[in-house]
């Protein structure tokens, strides 16, 4: 018989034991590997490597954390089995997230990185040291169960020893680890020496060099990436970004250096590194872009997750006008990482050359939300304003560029738009500006080139020539030929708007020779320019048959220069045409270049760089129809068209800065109408701007003269 009632002692030792069960099941529970969901679809023999835990207890190799990921990842990567995560992509997952702040990924949010990207396996790690003696430790585990399958240790003597030995030794346990066979992993690269640096020093000055560059902070990757390569020779990407640095700077002879070093060491990179060496160099010392363009293809077949490459071929599109074709490439980086800012930057462009200016301004906003602390956004918003003719906007921009970083460059642009507006003091104290602030002698020559470029607007020829030669001092020492070949095309428009053709048609000469033996790939579009200058010469040396000569030349490569060189074609029309009516206007064809010029190519917005701004101002001086109306004796027309040339028209794509010479001319043809106000502003403008030209100069004591007369009437 069951009692109906049981003591409480009977009752108490039963539900102890389930308690004690319930524990024991859930010690059990939370000690057996737990599954964690994907977000994103499992990526197949996947790998990530996280930020290595600093045990040193010294701050000063912070930097390590970082730096042994990278190279962990450069190691495995060629064993060809793995999908390596790279630390670039890892920093973008964090973008994504919201946390792009964040410098280093610790255990949790690896695991939680890894999970949304769908990579199957993580590596954690830590480094010590003791005296001399650096260890380094790693742990392998499943990201979905978080089990452990493997861990590694690696020690040696120096910091240096982590790329001598560490890293190799760490690599192959890693591997191990994940079930790849010892025949691959002997028969794989995984000498981490071999494939980047035996400094570590030079590998850290890589690393911030690279992060410059991606910022658009050239001359802070310049001096890193200098640095890497002084401390190792042979460091054959870091002369790769270094090469790809000159290359903005405009160093054209260390640009080639650079490229030709990194070719020469590229045996000493890993497969991917030295695909994109190859293709660098097949551009820019083979002058093959259809080499180059069909190895970034290679590239994207074989690393499809590597988005830099879709920016690349979006760029060898672009350049071919092509943009749609470019947007879809620049589409598939954003879908590798929707905060790309390169990406981003370049799809804006891309909008902006297809007409679509909001989708533009949208992709700039975008990109500086993304990028904040950046200088780029905004600089490159301030060039889309520009082209969109919104002059005041994009000053505004360029000085946002400047306020996060003042040694940003942007001085050069705000410049040329005070220029555009005809307001030349202002344009004359960004150009001091941006001289003071140049961080390195190739930009401080930049400065003082564009100071040359301006003063021979200015009647300043003397002051022009001595900033030149500043200008050529700086590059000679820094071994930059293609910079004194630009300093020689200043020079020749210069001496051009001063009549004297013999000195123009020297200086000139020196610069095509330069770029014919320097840049055979634009051969066309170099002959072509070199014709019409000639031509421009000619004629007003009276040698008219001769400029008809260099005319129909001209005309006659148009076609494959387009090709050649799609973002001068429209330049290069019109200056064909601004020649064509010269020539018949020294023939007397007066009707003839009056309908020549009213039918003139349309000119396009040119890009923001020192080249485009130089071409589109060859001759300075433009004002061909206004003084074909003049001779035709239809002065209304022609002041119509000196007031077009001096005050600029948003709606209009002309960006051809404003000749003060335009003032006398317009004020002596308002003295003829009788217009004696009008006429008296353009004499006290052109004065104005012309106050510290050379002495002796016809026009300036001509206007102090009739200036004179119309005040005293």
């Amino acid at each position: 018989m069951i009692p109906l009632y049981s003591s409480p002692k009977k009752l108490l030792i039963p539900a102890l034991i389930v308690i004690a069960l319930v524990i024991a099941v859930v010690i059990i529970l939370q000690l057996l590997p737990q599954k964690e969901a994907f977000l994103g679809p499992k990526i197949e023999n996947s790998i990530a490597v996280i930020s290595f835990e600093n045990q040193t207890g010294d701050k000063s190799y912070g930097y390590l954390q970082k730096a042994i990921p990278n190279l962990l990842i450069t190691s495995l990567e060629q064993t060809g089995d793995l999908y390596v995560v790279t630390w670039e992509r890892m920093r973008d997952i964090l973008g994504q997230i919201r946390k792009k702040d964040v410098e280093t990924i610790d255990r949790d949010m690896g695991f939680r990185l890894c999970r949304r990207e769908g990579v199957e396996v993580i590596v954690l790690g830590s480094f010590i040291k003791a005296e001399n003696i650096f260890a380094t430790d790693v742990k392998v585990l499943d990201v979905e169960t978080k089990r452990l399958l493997k861990s590694a240790s690696s020690r040696g003597e120096g910091v240096d020893s982590i790329l001598v030995t560490q890293i190799d030794e760490l690599s192959r346990e890693i591997v191990r680890g994940l079930g790849v066979g010892r025949q691959k992993i002997e028969a794989s690269k995984l000498r981490i020496a071999d494939v980047a640096t035996t400094s570590m020093e030079a590998y850290n000055s890589f690393l911030k060099g690279r992060e410059d560059y991606d910022k658009r902070y050239f001359d802070d990757a310049r001096r890193h990436l200098e640095k890497a390569v002084e401390l190792d020779q042979e460091f054959a990407v870091a002369y790769l970004y270094l090469a790809y640095t000159y290359n903005y700077l405009r160093n054209i002879q260390a640009r080639n250096q650079a490229y030709e070093k990194a070719k020469f060491y590229s045996d000493r990179a890993s497969d991917k590194e030295r695909l994109f060496i190859e293709a660098s160099y097949a551009d820019a010392v083979e002058k093959d872009p259809e080499k180059r363009f069909r190895i970034y293809e290679e590239i994207a077949r074989k690393y499809p997750r590597e988005k830099r490459v879709y920016v690349n071929l979006a760029t060898y599109f672009r350049r071919k006008n092509l943009y749609p074709e470019a947007v879809e490439e620049l589409k598939k980086a954003l879908k590798l990482d929707p905060n790309f800012g390169i990406a981003m930057n370049s799809l804006a462009y891309n909008y902006a050359d297809m007409g679509d200016f909001d989708k533009a301004i949208e992709s700039f906003k975008r990109y500086a939300s993304f990028s904040p602390g950046d200088a780029n956004p905004f600089d490159s918003m301030a060039d889309l304003y520009f082209k969109m003719g919104r002059l005041e906007e994009a000053v505004a921009k360029y000085k946002e560029a400047l306020e996060i970083k003042p040694d940003f460059g942007a001085e050069r642009w705000i410049t040329y738009i005070y220029a555009i507006k005809g307001d030349y003091s202002e344009a004359m104290k960004w150009v001091d500006k941006f001289i003071a602030v140049a961080p390195s002698p190739g930009l401080k020559a930049q400065g003082y080139l564009g100071g040359a470029f301006y003063r021979g607007f200015l009647g300043q020829v003397d002051q022009a020539i001595k900033d030149l030669q500043k200008a050529e001092e700086l590059w000679q020492a820094d071994g930059n030929l293609y910079g004194i070949s630009v300093s020689s095309i200043v020079k020749g428009m210069i001496y051009y708007d001063i009549d004297e053709f013999k000195l123009s048609r020297e200086y000139y000469k020196k610069y095509f020779d330069f770029n014919f033996e320097h840049q055979p790939q634009y051969s066309r579009k170099n002959k072509l320019d070199s014709f019409i200058i000639e031509g421009l010469i000619a004629t007003n040396e009276g040698k008219v048959a001769s400029a008809k000569l260099k005319l129909e030349e001209a005309k006659s490569l148009l076609p494959e220069s387009s090709k050649e060189y799609p973002g001068w074609a429209a330049m290069q029309k019109f200056t064909c045409d601004l020649l064509h009516a010269e020539i018949l206007l020294t023939e007397n064809s007066v009707e003839k270049a009056i309908e020549v010029m009213e039918n003139a190519s349309p000119l396009e917005v040119p890009a923001m760089s020192p080249p485009s701004i130089v071409r589109l101002n060859i001759p300075l001086n433009q004002d061909v129809l206004a003084r074909a109306y003049l001779k035709k004796g239809e002065l209304d027309k022609a002041i119509a068209a000196y007031e077009d040339l001096i005050h600029f028209n948003p709606d209009s794509k002309d960006r051809r800065a404003v000749h003060p010479k335009y003032h006398y001319s317009i004020a002596r043809l308002y003295e003829q109408k009788g217009w004696k106000g009008k006429a008296i502003e353009h004499y006290e403008k052109f004065l104005a701007l012309w106050k510290d030209a050379d002495p002796g100069i016809a026009e300036i004591e001509d206007a102090r003269k009739r200036l004179a007369g119309l005040k005293r009437q």
